[in-house]
C-alpha cells in the first residue's frame, strides 16, 4: 500500500485485488485507506459479490458482508457503500468520512476524467506536487482524451506544467507550458514557458523558443521586465531574509547559526517530502 498503516482487525490469509489498480489489501483498515485515496475514481461495481465475499470469508465480517449485499441488490448507491464500510472499523473519523461524503456528492454526475481532473486539482492545491504530476500525466494518455476539446488539453498541460515547475523541473515545466500554448495560444502558457526556460539557466534554448514561436520584441522586453521583477520581490521574500540572517551570523561567529541552520533545512526536507508523496 506504500504507508504503514495500524490494523486492530483481522489480517487476511489471501488479499483481495481491487481490479482498477491491482492493488492487494489485507484489512478492513487497508480497504479504507485504499477507499480515500482513490475515491474520485471509485464506482459501485468495485464492491461486487466477490468482494463481499471476502469481506465475509477473509475478514470474518459476516454483518458487514450482509449489508453489502443487501445494498447491491437494492441498487444502493456509491456513497451508502463507502459510508458502511468506513463505519465498519475505526480507521477514520467522523469528520473525515463526512469528507469523503462531500467529495462523492459532488463527483456523482461528473466522468470519470472529470474525476481524475477534481482529484490532481486537489493534489496540486495541497502541495502534492509529484501527485498531482502524475495524476495530470495519466488523464492527458488516457483512451477517454481522444473525445477531449482543445481548451481541456490546454488546461491539463498547463496545470502540468505548473506541478512540475514547482518542483524545479523547469524543463518539463516549459515543455508542458508550450503544449497548452500551440493548444490555445494563450499568452499566460507562452509567458510560463519562457520565464521555465530561463530558470532552468538554457539561454540558447530560451532565444531558439523565441523565435519559434514568434515572439515580438515587444513582447520579450514586457516579459524580462516581468521576470525581473520577480526575481527582485523573491530577494525580498520572507525565506530570502531567513537565510541572509542566517548568513549573518555565521559571518559574525555567532554559532547559534547552527541551530536556526537546521531547522530550515528540516523544514525544506518536510515540505520536499510532502510534495513528493507516491
Amino acid at each position: 500500500m506504500g504507508k504503514l498503516i495500524l490494523c486492530s482487525s483481522v489480517i487476511a490469509k489471501n488479499p483481495y485485488c481491487f481490479p482498477m489498480t491491482k492493488t492487494k489489501v489485507y484489512s478492513i483498515e487497508e480497504v479504507c485507506y485504499y477507499i480515500r485515496n482513490n475515491i474520485y475514481m471509485m464506482q459501485e461495481e468495485v464492491f461486487d459479490r466477490g468482494f463481499a465475499d471476502w469481506i465475509r470469508g477473509e475478514l470474518g465480517m459476516e454483518e458487514t458482508a450482509d449489508k453489502l449485499d443487501r445494498m447491491r441488490e437494492d441498487h444502493n448507491n456509491l456513497k451508502d457503500i463507502v459510508v458502511t464500510l468506513c463505519c465498519s472499523c475505526d480507521y477514520y473519523t467522523e469528520s473525515e468520512i463526512n469528507e469523503l461524503i462531500v467529495i462523492m456528492d459532488q463527483t456523482q454526475n461528473v466522468p470519470m476524467r472529470g474525476r481524475q481532473k477534481i482529484k490532481a486539482d486537489t493534489y496540486l492545491k495541497s502541495g502534492s506536487l509529484e501527485r498531482a504530476r502524475q495524476e495530470y500525466e495519466r488523464i492527458l494518455k488516457s483512451p477517454d482524451m481522444l473525445n477531449a476539446q482543445s481548451g481541456e488539453y490546454a488546461d491539463l498541460y498547463y496545470r502540468l506544467g505548473t506541478a512540475a515547475a514547482g518542483m524545479g523541473e523547469y524543463r518539463q515545466a516549459a515543455q508542458a507550458f508550450q503544449k497548452s500554448y500551440e493548444y490555445v495560444n494563450d499568452q499566460k502558457a507562452l509567458e510560463s514557458c519562457l520565464y521555465c526556460l530561463k530558470l532552468s539557466g538554457r539561454t540558447e534554448e530560451y532565444q531558439k523558443r523565441i523565435q519559434e514561436l514568434g515572439v515580438t520584441r515587444e513582447q520579450q522586453t514586457f516579459m524580462e521586465a516581468q521576470y525581473e521583477e520577480a526575481l527582485r520581490q523573491s530577494v525580498d521574500s520572507r525565506e530570502c531574509r531567513v537565510v541572509r540572517r542566517i548568513r549573518r551570523m555565521k559571518e559574525q561567529g555567532d554559532e547559534a547559526y547552527r541551530k536556526q541552520a537546521a531547522e530550515l533545512v528540516f523544514q525544506w526536507k518536510d515540505e520536499y517530502r510532502k510534495s513528493m508523496l507516491p
